[in-house]
């Protein structure tokens, strides 16, 4: 069996389908480093079922799939499969007969992984065990990665010690003896639990013997006081049923008495029905009277706040009329003061329009002598600024050639100074190096930067996920929480209204009661209520029946339902004695006959009444405490479903939550390490960018400085000829500045004849303000003139209005005093009329006092004679309690015979028994009873079912032990065995470590030992002295030295279990060429069997190699192979 082949798909940087043909007895993997040549080994690993994502360099099982590239996109799963030749049919099982086994495992971007052999889905346990034994697997000696060498060195003892057992092949020993420990200790387990049972059955079987015997001694008691009891309740009940008779011969003559009154009662009712008729009448005429009194009154105060308004009236018009006349005297003393300003007012604008007219021929004057000034100034300014214009065309050209000059002789000192600094710039080759170097560092970021944005993706699809659950959860919670708290809201509520049994003592409230095993249809249900009232809450049982009697308390035994009841009825107490004698009658209602009814039966109604052919017995009022306790037990069942509801969704959310915190940390870290990242890759695409503008900078300027030195010394000769031009015309500019006559005279004209023209216009100016002012002063008299001929106007419209207004108040005032004179009169009748009214009303006063008077007396008479129906009824309510009472003793009398399955005895009133007697006899018998204390009635049976469940489990602790004996025999065979094995295999790889550490270090000794104490935990140990060394630990030795024992060690482990292949990474890194030419002959030496696949740079490795796969990325993170085949 040896390996034929390795084939990559999407697994890490192998992008592609890849196939590594391995099937030469050496093959090498060379290749430069970061191409991906380690990741071989990873896959090797992987697909021999490493499942821990740090040992593959990843931190996630997903790691592992091809993340993408610069041109690439990332690869939805990756694949691995290896290839081997069993047509020497060495692999076991049922992969025996095949000529040829493929190993594969792939998984899918979603972390599901996948195991298969042949195209077979397997378990990974099943590849495990189909390697088991070879040397072959994830973490074995078969595959040696970098940095193992020295792991092996520096390993722990018992780290150590698991290369000795996978080369003694006792996985399969180990497995067995951890099957049966764990079988073993199953066993111990039930056995102790067994014997623990054995022990408390055994005690509780004694026990129950000596309980056993009391119930049989309590039981004999109980026939002799049930005999006794039965004749003291017999004549008891023939007592009460005499007693009953006459009691109810009494409640029919109260009840008779009791009609009569109530006869009457009516007569004198109809008598005061008919005097209040009488009153009602009486009544209604004195309010008649009293409202036509009323409503004469009424008027009478009208007409009368008629007459003082019109009084008013007549005198506010009076003043009104008074206030008008001086009112026109007011208006035409206004009208002559008016008229009065008006003529003064005619007066002024005739004056000033004579002024006016005299200063316009001299305001004319003055305005043209101003413009005539401004004119002459205008001239003198105009050659002043011609002057000037000339004068300064010569500066600026004066100025300009001198700034020419200026700057051609600064040029050509600048063109010097360069021409003396520029020399050629000195080539290198350190950007270049630079420049590759930041590049290969940028695509590795690249890469990593993409790998990262991926897990940040899928991390936040899943924190949105979780986040969706958590917020789900919480509300399902909160929704949980309001539902629990309306429940138990709820349930407290109708536990605080239904009612409690009183006085109870501890022994029958602790008992069950008839509440809560009582299940009445809805319909009975406040029928059933009302009728057992307290009786609800007699405890169920006969245990404390002493106690019971002692406190008056109810108690029921348990049995079935009478059977005219149990349509309607669900319970498993003894109901005869409460309900035996009653039939159900739902049809009931008020107009039922009683020949309707059964002679001597009593039927309980729906609304709780017991009614018979000779008696009716109303219902007792009381709540509705069946209904309530249904309600109750629905309540309770439902809170307990919301508080299994409820935990469940605080666990889910809590295991939410926990998923969220832990997702949002891995989110942040990645976004840190995505920041930082993306921080460096950054920084190196800024120097990249530097890098490559200063080469480019370089190589521009290298170009310029000579096209410069070609060009300066044109620019140096075109520079001296513009200074030389520059000076020329500077000069001229010069002369012809001097030759321009001075400006002084002319300024001096300008100067006088602007102040000629700024006196002239002063004086225009202020004749014509003079000339405005006037015209304003002529405008406001015309205005004031205006506004007093529409004052004038307004003051003769008022004037007439005021004669009108008091013509018609002077017609008001007379036609008021006659509608005043005509209402005196109206008032003298309407006070003879109210007059008679009163008089009327006083009458029908007086009829309505007698009728009261009569009424009242009647009424009296009424209430006494309902006085005495009350009594009558208080009567017949003290003997209906009193018949009810013997009813109830009398019901109590017969459940107690119902409850013991017995009818009363025929008793003979003249030989009565001896109550005292009778009672004396069942109070011994109880308290013989009472002292044989708690009596456990169950015991016989229970002590039947113990003794039989004693001897069966006794039966079962015996074959547990023997099984016991039989697992620890098989697991001390297998550690002699073990031992035996572990032993054996030492001694064989010790000869071969000696005889191949003398090989590589060219002498030298080395063994293996194992520490103090039992093989099967001892650890191993490794001693070796060097040639001319003397070494006590390990740590001294160099790194050669190092990796020589290592490779010692793990060729001595081959030469006893050859595995199929031996993959070895970089192991010859470092040794010098003396040491590798002797690793690379015992390479060759052993190849062959097994296949060795090495991993190197080193060239006399590569030499040894019959196979070189050379592993390439051309494409920036994508690994590709290139082979080559040698002879020899």
């Amino acid at each position: 069996m040896h390996l034929t082949a390795i084939r990559l798909a999407g697994f890490k940087s192998f992008a592609d389908n890849t196939t590594f043909p391995v099937d030469a007895p050496l093959t090498g993997i060379i290749g430069p480093n970061g191409c991906g040549k380690s990741n071989i080994i990873d896959a090797v690993r992987w697909v021999l079922g490493e499942t821990a994502a740090k040992q593959l360099r990843g931190q996630a099982m997903t790691d592992v799939i091809f993340a993408g590239a610069a041109n690439r996109r990332g690869a939805a799963q990756a694949s691995v499969a290896l290839h081997f030749d069993n047509s020497d049919g060495k692999a076991g099982g049922a992969f025996a007969d095949y000529a040829e086994l493929v190993i594969a495992r792939k998984v899918q971007s979603d972390g599901q992984s996948q195991y298969s052999i042949n195209g077979k889905r397997v378990r990974r346990r099943d590849i495990v065990e189909l390697l088991q034994g070879t040397g072959v697997g994830a973490r074995s000696y078969a595959v040696i990665e970098q940095g193992m060498i020295s792991r092996i060195i520096e390993a722990k003892p018992e780290e150590l010690r698991v290369f000795i057992e996978e080369a003694a092949g006792i996985a399969l020993y180990k497995t067995r003896r951890k099957e049966s420990e764990a079988r073993m200790n199953e066993v111990r387990d039930h056995l102790t639990r067994h014997d623990d049972r054995l022990h408390q059955l055994g005690k509780q079987r004694d026990k129950l013997a000596q309980e056993a015997e009391t119930a049989k001694t309590w039981r004999a008691l109980q026939a002799q006081a049930q005999t006794a009891s039965h004749q003291l309740q017999s004549w008891q009940y023939h007592q009460l049923h005499r007693q009953h008779e006459a009691a109810q011969e009494q409640y029919s003559r109260d009840r008779a008495a009791l009609n009569d009154l109530f006869a009457h009662s009516g007569i004198d009712e109809a008598q005061i029905a008919a005097l209040e008729e009488k009153l009602a009448a009486a009544k209604a005429a004195h309010h008649a009277a009293e409202n036509a009194a009323l409503q004469s009154a009424a008027r009478l105060a009208a007409l009368r706040r008629e007459l003082e308004s019109g009084r008013q009236n007549q005198q506010h018009l009076a003043q009104n009329a008074r206030d008008q006349q001086t009112r026109l005297a007011r208006l035409s003393q206004q009208h002559d003061e008016d008229h009065e300003q008006a003529q003064q007012h005619q007066a002024e604008i005739a004056r000033l329009q004579a002024e006016l007219a005299e200063r316009a021929p001299a305001l004319e004057a003055a305005r043209l002598a101003a413009e005539q000034a401004r004119a002459a100034a205008d001239q003198q300014r105009h050659q002043l600024d011609a002057q000037r214009e000339h004068r300064h065309h010569a500066e600026n050209r004066h100025y300009s050639a001198a700034h020419r000059l200026n700057e051609a002789r600064q040029q050509q000192e600048r063109l010097e100074q360069r021409r003396a600094s520029l020399q050629p710039a000195a080539d290198t080759d350190d950007d270049a190096l630079e420049a590759e170097t930041l590049q290969t560092q940028y695509d590795t970021l690249a890469e990593t930067l993409t790998a990262l944005e991926d897990a940040q993706q899928q991390t936040a699809a899943e924190l949105a996920t979780a986040q969706a659950r958590y917020d789900q959860q919480q509300a399902q919670t909160r929704a949980a929480h309001t539902r629990h708290a309306q429940q138990q809201a709820a349930l407290d509520t109708l536990r605080r209204l239904q009612p409690a049994p009183q006085n109870q003592p501890p022994e029958l409230a602790a008992a069950p009661q008839l509440l809560d095993h009582l299940h009445v249809v809805p319909a009975w249900q406040s029928a059933i209520g009302r009728y057992l009232g307290e009786r609800l809450h007699a405890a169920l049982g006969t245990e404390h029946w002493q106690t019971a009697l002692a406190h008056g308390s109810a108690q029921l035994a348990r049995g079935s339902v009478p059977a005219a009841w149990q349509a309607h009825i669900q319970s498993d107490a003894d109901l005869h004695p409460w309900l035996g004698h009653l039939q159900p009658l739902a049809a009931h209602d008020a107009d039922i006959r009683r020949d309707q009814l059964a002679p001597g039966v009593q039927y309980l109604t729906l609304d709780g009444s017991i009614i018979s052919q000779n008696s009716i017995q109303p219902a007792t009022r009381g709540d509705d405490q069946l209904a309530r306790q249904n309600q109750i037990h629905a309540l309770e069942a439902e809170l307990q479903k919301s508080e299994t509801a409820l935990q469940n969704l605080e666990e889910a959310g809590a295991a939410a939550a926990e998923q969220l915190a832990r997702l949002r940390d891995t989110h942040a870290a990645q976004q840190r390490q995505h920041q930082q990242t993306a921080q460096q890759q950054r920084e190196l695409a800024h120097r990249l960018a530097l890098v490559a503008q200063q080469q480019t900078h370089r190589a521009q300027l290298r170009a310029q400085q000579q096209r410069a030195l070609e060009t300066l010394a044109e620019d140096l000769a075109a520079a001296r000829r513009q200074q030389q031009q520059a000076q020329e015309e500077t000069d001229l500019a010069a002369a012809a500045l001097a030759a321009l006559p001075p400006v002084t005279a002319l300024e001096t004209a300008f100067r006088a004849a602007f102040q000629t023209y700024q006196d002239a216009d002063h004086s225009w100016q202020q004749q014509q303000n003079d000339y405005r002012a006037a015209e304003a002063a002529l405008e406001q008299h015309r205005a004031h003139l205006a506004a007093g001929d529409k004052q004038a106007q307004r003051l003769a419209a008022e004037r007439l209005e005021a004669e009108e207004t008091l013509a018609a108040l002077q017609e008001q005032s007379e036609a008021l005093a006659l509608e005043l004179e005509e209402k005196h009169l109206s008032h003298e009748a309407l006070e003879e009329t109210h007059q008679q009214h009163e008089q009327q009303r006083a009458q029908t006063a007086r009829a309505v006092e007698e009728q009261a008077h009569h009424l009242h007396r009647e009424q009296e008479t009424l209430r006494e004679r309902q006085h005495q129906r009350a009594l009558a009824e208080e009567r017949l309510n003290h003997h209906q309690e009193h018949l009810a009472q013997i009813q109830q003793q009398l019901q109590r009398i017969t459940a107690e015979l119902l409850a013991d399955n017995r009818e009363p005895l025929d008793m003979d009133d003249a030989n009565p028994p001896d109550e005292a007697a009778l009672t004396a006899r069942i109070r011994s018998l109880k308290q013989q009873m009472e002292a044989l204390g708690a009596v456990n009635l169950a015991a016989i049976a229970d002590y039947d079912s113990a003794d039989a469940e004693y001897r069966s489990l006794d039966d079962q602790c015996r074959d547990l032990r023997h099984t016991l004996e039989l697992l620890e025999e098989a697991i001390t065979k297998l550690d002699n065995e073990t031992r035996s094995r572990l032993q054996d295999t030492l001694d064989i790889v010790n000869r071969h470590f000696a005889s191949l550490f003398p090989l590589l270090f060219r002498g030298g000794e080395a063994e293996l030992a194992w520490t103090e104490g039992d093989i099967l935990e001892a650890g191993m140990t490794i001693a070796v002295r060097p040639p001319g060394k003397k070494v006590k630990n390990l740590s001294v030795l160099s790194g050669g030295e190092k990796a020589l024992t290592a490779l010692a060690l793990v060729f001595a482990l081959f030469r006893l279990n050859p595995a199929p292949f031996c993959l070895l990474d970089e192991v010859d890194a470092p040794l010098d060429d003396a040491n590798v030419g002797r690793l690379s002959a015992l390479l060759r030496e052993m190849a062959g069997q097994p296949q060795f696949i090495v991993i190197t740079h080193r060239k006399r490795t590569m030499q040894t190699c019959d196979q070189l796969i050379g592993v390439t990325m051309s494409e920036p993170g994508v690994s590709r192979l290139v082979a080559v085949q040698f002879g020899e």
